[in-house]
């Protein structure tokens, strides 16, 4: 005998499940998640690091957005997702983003390609996403294409239906477009992601690009203390010779007075002596 309980079907089976009924309980994280995880941190510390001066930015990853206030079962799980303006201590405290209380749906949602969730994330999630109010809606495959067809797609939901943002191509072989909700970049190329950021000018770095930007920084800091160093050992070096310099002055002074002083008593001896 086969007993099937609600919302732990396995992920095929809610597939089939969610697509026949129209409706799909998000399984939440599932194994593949420690292939995604350095694209999802880059990610998530980017987009913290773009948004943090502002107020209510409430950004995090594999955590579950909840719907339906009637019934807890009903909800999703995006890879990466941010809220703008919100109340982001009070979302902690309820240990989940439930919409009816934030009071709207996240304003940006990034899906990962995987094997496993590809086709839900084109056709289920998508189409939660859209009914529950999500924004903007990004999906990025880091192999160029394997999983969802492209590297890259953002869309903006428009009267209830998603709208393709325009994809450009650099003469590199990037692909990029851009989100007008956090107004970066999102860039496709050496089959990683990369964020953009058209305030700086620049790509916000990764966590092996920092390191090398700390090393370097620290390298050239210590080559400033030892020019400095060697700058206070000539500037000491000039000191002591000025001070020996004033010091052979004083003493060549001092005798210069003397025997002008002696010449003086001579003088007015010789002067006395002719009287």
């Amino acid at each position: 005998m086969t007993t099937t309980t609600t919302g732990i079907l396995p992920y095929r089976l809610q597939l089939e499940e969610g697509e026949r009924l129209g409706a799909l309980d998000d399984p939440g994280p599932l194994p593949e998640g420690m292939h995604q995880n350095p694209t999802l941190l880059y990610a998530a510390n980017a987009l913290i690091s773009r948004l943090r001066e502002l107020p209510g930015v409430f950004v995090d990853f594999n955590t579950f957005v909840y719907y339906d206030r009637t019934n807890r079962n009903r909800r999703v799980s995006p890879d990466l997702y941010v809220a703008l303006g919100v109340d982001t201590v009070a979302i902690r405290e309820r240990h989940g983003y439930l919409i009816w209380e934030v009071g709207k749906a996240p304003d940006f949602v990034l899906e990962i390609a995987s094997e496993s969730t590809a086709r839900y994330d084109c056709i289920g999630k998508r189409d939660l996403y859209a009914s529950i109010g999500v924004g903007e809606y990004w999906r990025y495959d880091s192999t160029g294409g394997d999983f969802y067809g492209t590297p890259l797609v953002g869309e903006q939901l428009v009267g209830g239906e998603y709208r393709p943002f325009e994809v450009h191509t650099t003469a590199d072989g990037e692909i990029w477009a851009h989100s007008p909700v956090l107004d970066i970049d999102i860039y496709w190329g050496d089959d990683r992601l990369r964020v953009y950021d058209p305030d700086s000018g620049s790509f916000k770095l990764d966590a092996e690009e920092l390191e090398q930007q700390y090393k370097e920084s620290e390298e050239a800091r210590g080559t400033l203390e030892s020019e400095l160093t060697v700058a206070e050992e000539a500037r000491s070096a000039t000191e002591a010779s000025h001070a020996a310099t004033e010091a052979d002055y004083e003493t060549e002074r001092a005798a210069r007075m003397r025997a002008e002083a002696e010449i003086a008593r001579l003088q007015e001896l010789l002067r006395r002596q002719q009287s």
